[in-house]
């Protein structure tokens, strides 16, 4: 989990009001965008996926495109894993 670089106040998930962190606290992972936007946590930029998780992913979307094109069924490269999936399943179904 990253760490607050500089004094930042967030609205925690599950929470009603504001927290107000202070420099070395954890940030909770539905902050981390507003942190890094607003340069208070201390690795500069929210966490993403491992070089691991995007090479499975890209593998994922590579696949489906296939089975996609081999059925015949229209796409859009550009899609997500998610819309892929389910042109796939929608296509399957015709």
């Amino acid at each position: 989990m990253k760490t607050f670089k500089k004094p930042f106040q967030g609205v925690p998930n599950g929470e009603v009001y504001p927290v107000q962190y202070a420099p070395g606290d954890e940030c909770p992972p539905e902050l981390e965008d507003a942190a890094a936007e607003a340069g208070a946590l201390a690795e500069g930029k929210k966490s993403g996926p491992t070089p691991e998780e995007e090479a499975a992913a890209t593998a994922q979307k590579a696949e489906l495109i296939a089975k996609l094109e081999e059925a015949g069924i229209q796409h859009d490269k550009r899609w997500g894993i998610e819309k892929l999936t389910a042109a796939l399943a929608e296509g399957k179904k015709d």
